[in-house]
């Protein structure tokens, strides 16, 4: 891509639809290659439009799944580029779909009926964004923590030029196979995977287990919390085990997984798993730690505490023996001031900036 000035590269042509966009993923990556529709389904020609509709291509113009999402029929039959990089600019805002109206009432445009309802991003982040970045067509900015809405996601330039109007047949055809025999195998989808890696990113926390080993988590501040909390508070428990940490997109590390069953412990990963459990193994302790890590929200409530519980219970776990800690940054933060009400009662708070230190949140008891 070639820029037109010192700010804003060439934004690319584009099919006549979003229908030619799904006609040409069935080409590149279809069923019989890739073993899942998601590849080439309407959501997946929906993430291609819209990609190259804004120019997302090779890290530049990155978008998040809700750019897509509230793309309509009206705006993507605008393809003039200043209403293109205006809808760029609009999407990743911080106001989103509320600034997404106002620039079609600055240029004129129809806001028309979304492409899918504004809180059905599943089909577009969980199935077919998914499924293209394991094949190498989707690029994800791995320094960007996982939790956080800021727009990661940009075509592969090779498979962006497979998108392209104006390629005889001839010359599509040659260029799919070309692209397919260096993305659509083992190792590309190897490649994929390692690019695609959080953990792999310049910002990954590398953290140092209680029990022996290390382990790389993905970057933002809840690894940095988490980090001090195994490294600190876990060794202060006489022998401390790390049964899981549980992180997005990955909710049971497959060893910890392994470990888990070794144990006879079967985990809900939908709903129940908390962000860290420990244990002291320790014959005088045998102690389960549940711990929540907040660095926006998600401490252990009561509701929590008791879901955490129930599932203790059903697996052969003594009551007595389990303890509920929410971990902060600091007393000070922002977070810990709006959670700390919340937390229930018979369970404790930690502060990384204060490791040596714990909060007990439990009945008054002078006996």
């Amino acid at each position: 891509m070639t820029e037109t000035n010192a700010e804003r590269p060439e934004l690319p042509a584009l099919l006549d639809s979003r229908d030619a966009y799904q006609e040409r993923l069935n080409k590149i990556l279809p069923k019989s290659i890739t073993g899942v529709t998601y590849t080439a389904n309407p959501a997946a020609a929906a993430i291609a439009f819209a990609a190259m509709y804004v120019g997302s291509i090779g890290n530049e113009n990155p978008i998040r799944p809700s750019l897509v999402t509230w793309m309509s029929d009206t705006i993507a039959a605008h393809r003039e580029d200043h209403i293109r990089f205006a809808y760029y600019e609009a999407a990743v805002s911080k106001d989103g779909e509320k600034a997404v109206r106002q620039m079609c009432d600055i240029w004129g445009v129809d806001r028309g009926a979304l492409w899918y309802a504004d809180n059905s991003r599943e089909p577009v982040r969980d199935e077919s964004l998914k499924a293209l970045r394991n094949n190498g067509a989707v690029l994800t900015a791995t320094e960007i923590p996982t939790n956080s809405s800021k727009p990661r996601y940009t075509l592969e330039p090779g498979f962006a030029g497979l998108l392209l109007p104006g390629l005889s047949e001839e010359e599509l055809d040659e260029q799919i196979r070309a692209w397919q025999s260096t993305h659509l195998t083992p190792t590309g989808r190897r490649r994929a995977a390692i690019q695609n890696d959080p953990s792999r990113s310049a910002g990954s926390v590398t953290v140092h287990l209680p029990d022996g080993g290390s382990r790389t988590l993905h970057a933002g501040p809840s690894s940095v919390i988490l980090k001090a909390l195994l490294e600190h508070f876990a060794t202060k428990l006489d022998q401390p085990s790390l049964l899981f940490v549980s992180q997005p997109g990955e909710k049971i590390n497959l060893l910890d997984g392994q470990g888990l069953a070794s144990m006879g412990l079967e985990v809900d990963q939908t709903r129940l798993l908390p962000d860290c459990l420990l244990a002291d193994l320790a014959t005088d302790r045998d102690t389960f730690w549940f711990i929540e890590v907040v660095a926006s929200d998600g401490p252990i409530t009561e509701e929590r505490k008791h879901d955490l519980l129930q599932w203790a219970i059903s697996q052969g776990l003594q009551e007595d023996r389990c303890r509920f800690l929410t971990a902060f940054g600091s007393r000070t933060a922002s977070e810990a001031k709006r959670a700390l009400p919340q937390l229930a009662r018979g369970s404790y708070a930690w502060f990384s900036d204060e490791p040596d230190a714990l909060l007990a949140w439990d009945d008054l008891n002078l006996m």
